[in-house]
Formats: C-alpha cells, sequence, structure tokens
C-alpha cells in the first residue's frame, strides 16, 4: 500500500490481556454478538411460527428469501452510510428499529392478525434495516483495535457470532417449549435492545471528515472502482465468490442428503454432523485468534481453500457417521479460519474512509451468491446427478481454481 493511501498510524500489537481492556472493543464485540443472537431466534421464531401456527410449509421458503435478499441488496447501501456518518450511531439506530419492528409484531400476534402477507413485510423491513448494521459493525472494527490485532479481534467476534448463530435456535426451542410465540419474540425485542445499549457505550471518536455531497449511487460506484482497481481486493472477492458459490450450497444441502441417502442415518445423525461443522467453525475462529499468524497469510489461505476442496470431495463418499463427524469438523475450522483472515487481510490493507463499502460489498457479493448455489445444486439433482457426483465436482473445482491462484505469484504477493 502506497503512502498516500495510509490515513492513520495505528498502534503496535496488543496482547490479548490488553484487548480485553479496551473499552471499545468490548462493547463492539458484545453488540455484535447481541445482534446475532436475535437474528438467528428471529429467524427460527420466524420459520416455526409459519409451519406450525400458520401451516404453510410452502411459504417457508418465499419469507426466507425475502429476508435474506433485501438485507443482501441493502448492505452495499449500509456500506456506503458507513464511510459517511459515526458507524457506532448506524449500529444504535438499526438495532433501535428493529427493536421497534419485533414490538409492533408482537402487537400483531396478541391481535391474532400476523398472517403469512404481514410476516413477509416485517421480514422485509427486519433484514433491510439489518442491511445497515453489519458493515457499520465491520467496518468500525480497526478504528478500535491496532493492526496486529485486527486477526486476534476479529476471531473474538467471530467466535462469538459462530455461537450466537448456533445458540438463536436452541434458545428458541427451550423458549417455546416453556411459553409462547410472544414470549419468543419479546426475548428478541430485548436481545435487540441489548445491542442498542451496547452500541451507545462504544464511544467511537467524532468523525472530522469533510462534507460529502457525493450521493449514494456515486459512493458506491466509487467503491467498487476502489475495489477493482486494487489487486488484493479484487482477488480476496474472487476467492470468497468462488469458495461461497462452489462449497456453501454442495455443503448445507448435501449433509441432510448424506444422512438420508448414503448413510441410511436418522435426524439425531443430522444434528451430530451439523454440530460438527459448527463446533469446527468455533474451534477454527479460536484457534485463530490464539496463534494469530500474520507470515505468508496469502498462500496459507490458498493452501487451506485446496485441503477444504478435498474434503468436499470426500464427504460425498463415506459410509460412516464418524468419517462424516471427522470430515465435517476439519471443514468447519479450515472455513472458519479463512473467513478471519480474509476479513482481517481486507481490513487492514483497506483505506479507513471506503471501508465500509469494501466490507459490504465483500458480504453482499459472497452472501448473495449462496442462494445461487443452492439453486445449482437443486437444478443438478433434478437432472438426476447424486449429491456425492456434485460434492465431488464442485471440490475439484475448488481444488483447480486455488492451484491457478498458488502458482500466480503477484496474487499471492498481493494478499500477503
Amino acid at each position: 500500500m502506497s503512502n498516500q493511501e495510509v490515513l492513520w498510524s495505528p498502534p503496535q500489537e496488543e496482547k490479548i490481556s490488553s484487548l480485553l481492556k479496551n473499552r471499545s472493543f468490548i462493547f463492539l464485540w458484545l453488540s455484535s454478538t447481541t445482534s446475532f443472537v436475535a437474528l438467528s431466534t428471529y429467524l427460527f421464531a420466524e420459520q416455526w411460527y409459519i409451519i406450525t401456527v400458520l401451516k404453510m410449509e410452502s411459504a417457508l421458503g418465499i419469507v426466507m428469501m425475502m429476508t435474506m435478499i433485501f438485507r443482501v441488496l441493502f448492505m452495499t447501501i449500509g456500506g456506503v452510510w458507513a464511510d459517511r456518518f459515526r458507524r457506532s450511531r448506524i449500529m444504535l439506530v438499526s438495532s433501535f428499529i428493529r427493536c421497534l419492528i419485533v414490538i409492533v409484531m408482537i402487537f400483531f400476534l396478541q391481535m391474532s392478525i400476523l398472517e403469512i402477507w404481514s410476516l413477509i413485510g416485517f421480514a422485509i423491513f427486519f433484514g433491510i434495516v439489518d442491511a445497515f448494521f453489519s458493515p457499520a459493525n465491520t467496518s468500525l472494527l480497526p478504528l478500535l483495535v491496532s493492526n496486529g490485532s485486527i486477526t486476534r479481534a476479529n476471531s473474538f467476534i467471530q467466535s462469538s457470532n459462530q455461537i450466537a448463530m448456533f445458540s438463536g435456535p436452541m434458545i428458541g426451542g427451550w423458549i417455546l417449549s416453556k411459553g409462547s410465540f410472544s414470549l419468543l419474540f419479546s426475548m428478541i425485542a430485548a436481545f435487540l435492545f441489548m445491542t442498542f445499549i451496547f452500541s451507545f457505550c462504544i464511544g467511537e471518536q467524532k468523525r472530522n471528515d469533510p462534507p460529502n455531497n457525493n450521493s449514494t449511487k456515486d459512493e458506491l460506484l466509487d467503491g467498487l472502482k476502489y475495489v477493482w482497481n486494487m489487486s488484493f481486493l479484487k482477488n480476496m472477492l474472487i476467492i470468497l465468490i468462488i469458495v461461497n458459490f462452489f462449497f456453501f450450497g454442495p455443503l448445507q444441502m448435501g449433509i441432510p442428503l448424506i444422512v438420508n441417502n448414503v448413510i441410511k442415518g436418522e435426524a439425531l445423525h443430522l444434528s451430530f454432523l451439523q454440530s460438527s461443522y459448527q463446533g469446527g467453525m468455533l474451534a477454527g475462529a479460536l484457534t485463530v485468534g490464539l496463534v494469530n499468524f500474520r507470515k505468508k497469510r496469502g498462500l496459507s489461505i490458498l493452501i487451506i481453500i485446496n485441503v477444504l476442496g478435498i474434503c468436499l470431495s470426500l464427504l460425498g463418499f463415506i459410509n460412516l457417521l464418524w468419517q462424516g463427524i471427522f470430515l465435517l469438523s476439519i471443514m468447519g475450522i479450515l472455513s472458519s479460519v479463512i473467513n478471519v483472515s480474509l476479513i482481517s487481510i481486507i481490513q487492514e490493507k483497506s483505506q479507513q474512509d471506503k471501508i465500509g463499502r469494501v466490507m459490504s460489498l465483500v458480504n453482499a457479493f459472497s452472501n448473495g451468491l449462496v442462494p445461487l448455489s443452492y439453486a445449482f445444486v437443486s437444478m443438478a439433482l433434478v437432472m438426476n446427478m447424486t449429491i456425492s457426483n456434485i460434492m465431488l465436482y464442485c471440490g475439484c473445482l475448488i481444488m483447480c481454481i486455488s492451484l491457478l491462484y498458488i502458482f500466480k505469484p503477484n496474487v499471492i504477493k498481493s494478499v500477503n
């Protein structure tokens, strides 16, 4: 990075004890965690309400699609706003509005008018408002910790987010076993209010940026141009798109099919396999935080992606449960290492006045392709391809692409 691109000089690497004494980081960490708990619990409540109360299983995909599509679309605008306004304030407003949305849902529920169309409307609004939280959250982190501690800080946050996403359905199921949907939505509102409080306590320094008269569209195009002209950012984005498209669809759709068609298992076996992957992701995030490796990261990430492709290819041909648990645990660890490392590199290398747009574009492109990945797998299954062959071909493709990048020295240099 040239001298002109460095907008501030961060302190040297902080130790774990110093990071935990960083008040602003602690509140950012807490706000991210409670927001993810609220999101995962909300998605669970939304799904279970449609299935058990409305009895409209066929509408489940539509509501989920509305929630995620609008979240991805508006995330790019959220990135522009994160570069223009105080990020902690965006997080504060986003969490408060989401809390109000859930409170209105409780009112609809009490009036017995929470039907499918109103639920779709709430899903759209919730997804839109939530889209502004993520870019502000991820782009604020580099301002609160030193460059040397970004990987470790991301590890803490990603570990907590994994626990939060895993805990949401468990919390929802426990509440519904003891209470009602009103109580469940009230708990979601409580988590969002906690996010609001934690965001308020972050203590971000007031920004002294010069007045910006550019439109949101111009700012977004400027962000796209910046990403495309910076070789390491462009390569990181391409790698993320490839991994998300050819990995997550076959994996997420393939696990239930492997249980049913390959190992001839039951629901308990499915839970073992899914928990193995989530547990691996948690272990991977914790490992990155403890090790905090910073040498030859570009080459390391590409090698890990290659191994991930090998594991995906092998997963479709298991015949025993323990083999699936072993492979998915390894894949979870590798996925988490890739995720934390890539995010940390992007945060370190990006200009601070553009990092909101960069992170929003990364999230939008990577997450936005996951539904297309599901559609790709569905089409392959309709064409009578087995899930084992789909995993084999996708895994081999991931391996080939990662090897292509490994043997391009200029790419490796750009991401180290």
